[in-house]
């Protein structure tokens, strides 16, 4: 390849005028020329015409092309004559940068007397090449490649030569350009076809009911979810303007759905429509229609296309949210407490007229307010600990039951109530119900009741006190045995006992595991001496007495003559619920290490006592045992009858 220095020299061709006529075999060549890349449709095409007419030209049997690639550097793209070893000695070599303008031809007589590198010298010479030309092929104005001619002598190039290889170059030039401009047209018809397929494809394929019409609203096309809508044959894509959609509106919903597209369509305006459509199924189905005009490339109006959006099961959805809106409105309007209505940030969005009567405000005045016009700041802790109560023991403590807090009326008074708060999810985010009752005359009543029932407790004791006293004074005159009376006042002491726990429960019922610890924890022994283990029951207050008179005499027993008589004995008092129907409750005494026993001579007030109480009274079964190793009972009832009776 030349040097610099050899491309500061470049042999300028001459001007064509005042040359002698072309050769005939010249012109041939050249007519030649012209004719093949005329009819040429490739780059080989363009090639082998250029490389057939440089060598009949210019008198040569070996000749090149060489073109720019991508990355800007000469390649060879088509060769006569030359070895794979030549080719890349001097792949890659240029006089020329990628459309450089404008480029002059070189032509070299000797390779031998120029200034190129000893390397390229070496290369070409190698080759059996002396003379050689450089002959720049143009496109668009600039350099693009080169074709080369070899001569294995040195060639003085003559006028008429370089003519000749000028005018090949810059047919060749032409061509090249035709070719790239047709290569390129064809790549981008290629595009636009894989686009246009791939758009096609999308266009069918999309979950979206895909529509296209004319100029007048005819349909020109629909996709495979709206032919499966309306059960338009696939064959129909691109023939269903036969299909009259109109025809499948419902007949409320036609008047106007077609007013407005057709008054779209004079607009050439996109917009948007609601309608019931029948399906191919008969069935009527809510379409929104979202419709954008279309013009073509000079601006004309083509039609319209469009999207359907099936928005049934939607407008369902929020019909059924709405209906159930409302009936809950009318549920929190008829409850017969106060109900407040608000927002996570306290702002009160709805009350009903118990509310209303409750505070003492208009519903306008509460509507909007803060929830801190309702409950004062101490009480707006509480208010708050129950709506940020999120999960576990403390959400099932906090939302499980009603708090109690002070409230305030519009006129300023403060009350009591009980408020129970619900979360609400709601369309616009989560809501809180809060249900208030005043519980003023709830408060005063059971101060009465406690009032009465101390009362109550009150006397009962002093009754006791009065009968123990009336029986200390009866019995100190002899008539009974020191024994006899501790025994009258210990039971006396027991029904005392569990009269206080039941007082303390209103009345209403005493825990077993209780009334157990208080009618066995009066015996003055260590408490790991008596083991007390069952499930939770709760006993009606005529059973919760028997029971604590039963366990009383038994601990007597075992104080005086059983385990408690020692310092080794032991008792076990154990409880079960059995399954069965009716289901019964098992009770089971047993004393173990005191001194041996034999069974009684006779039965005694305390065994009759246990017999009619657990017996009779709670339709038990008793069974007293005296093995000798320790007194035992046990008792077994229906679980109904404990809490009947």
């Amino acid at each position: 390849m030349p040097t610099k220095a050899t491309r500061r020299a470049p042999i300028t061709p001459p001007r064509p005028l005042g040359l002698a006529p072309r050769k005939p075999d010249e012109v041939a060549a050249l007519y030649e020329l012209t004719d093949r890349l005329y009819r040429a449709e490739t780059p080989s095409d363009v090639y082998s015409a250029a490389l057939d007419a440089i060598e009949n030209a210019l008198s040569c049997d070996r000749a090149s092309i060489l073109l720019f690639d991508e990355a800007g550097v000469m390649r060879f793209v088509a060769w006569r004559g030359l070895s794979d070893a030549y080719r890349a000695a001097v792949d890659g070599h240029s006089p020329w940068k990628r459309g450089e303008r404008p480029p002059q031809p070189i032509f070299v007589s000797d390779i031998a007397a120029t200034d190129e590198s000893d390397e390229i010298k070496r290369a070409i010479l190698s080759e059996d090449i002396v003379g050689l030309a450089f002959i720049p092929l143009v496109a668009r104005g600039g350099v693009v490649g080169k074709f080369m001619t070899y001569y294995d002598h040195a060639h003085a190039f003559t006028a008429r030569e370089i003519e000749l290889a000028v005018t090949i170059a810059r047919q060749v030039g032409f061509s090249l350009e035709r070719t790239q401009a047709d290569q390129a047209r064809a790549a981008a018809e290629e595009a636009l076809r894989d686009s246009e397929e791939r758009f096609r494809l999308m266009l069918e394929n999309a979950p979206a009911m895909i529509w296209m019409s004319d100029t007048e609203g005819g349909c020109l096309h629909l996709n495979r979810r709206l032919r499966e809508f309306w059960g338009v044959p696939d064959n129909g894509i691109d023939g269903a303007s036969a299909f009259d959609w109109t025809r499948t509106i419902h007949p409320d919903d036609a008047p106007d759905l077609l007013a407005r597209m057709g008054d779209a369509l004079a607009r050439r305006a996109p917009t948007q429509v609601r309608a019931r459509y029948r399906n191919a199924r008969g069935d009527y189905r809510v379409l929104v229609t979202d419709a954008e005009p279309r013009f073509g490339e000079t601006g004309e109006f083509l039609g319209v296309i469009g999207v359907n959006t099936d928005v049934t099961e939607r407008e369902e959805a929020e019909r059924a949210l709405r209906e159930s809106e409302e009936r809950f409105r009318l549920a929190v309007e008829a409850a017969p407490s106060g109900m407040v209505i608000s927002d996570e940030e306290g702002t009160i969005t709805l009350v009903n007229e118990q509310a209303e009567r409750l505070f003492g405000y208009e519903r306008h005045e509460l509507v909007g307010a803060s929830i801190e016009l309702l409950v004062p700041a101490p009480s707006r802790a509480a208010h708050a600990d129950m709506r940020e109560g999120q999960g576990g023991e403390r959400r099932k403590r906090i939302m499980g039951a009603d708090r109690v807090v002070t409230a305030r009326r519009k006129d300023g008074t403060e009350f009591p109530a009980e408020i129970g708060l619900s979360p609400i999810l709601s369309a616009t985010g989560r809501l809180w119900l809060a249900a208030v009752v005043d519980i003023s005359e709830r408060r005063r009543a059971d101060a009465q009741r406690d009032l009465l029932l101390a009362e109550l407790n009150h006397r009962v004791k002093n009754t006791l006190a009065v009968v123990q006293g009336i029986a200390h004074q009866t019995f100190k005159g002899g008539g009974a045995t020191p024994a006899a009376r501790a025994a009258f006042e210990g039971r006396l002491h027991a029904l005392a006992l569990a009269h206080s726990m039941l007082t303390r429960t209103n009345w209403s019922h005493a825990p077993l595991t209780q009334v157990a610890g208080d009618a066995l924890g009066t015996a003055a022994v260590a408490r790991h001496r008596i083991a007390i283990s069952g499930p939770t029951l709760l006993l009606a207050p005529k059973a919760a007495l028997g029971v604590t008179m039963a366990l009383h005499e038994l601990l007597t027993n075992a104080i005086k003559y059983g385990a408690l008589s020692n310092d080794q004995g032991t008792i076990e008092l154990k409880w079960e619920l059995v399954e069965g129907s009716p289901a019964r409750f098992r009770l089971e005494w047993r004393e173990r290490g005191g001194p041996p026993v034999t069974p009684p001579a006779r039965r005694g007030f305390g065994s009759r006592l246990i017999t009619r109480i657990l017996a009779d009274d709670l339709d038990g079964d008793v069974q007293l045992g005296f093995e000798p190793d320790g007194v035992s009972c046990t008792m077994t009832a229906p679980v109904a009858r404990l809490a009947e009776a």
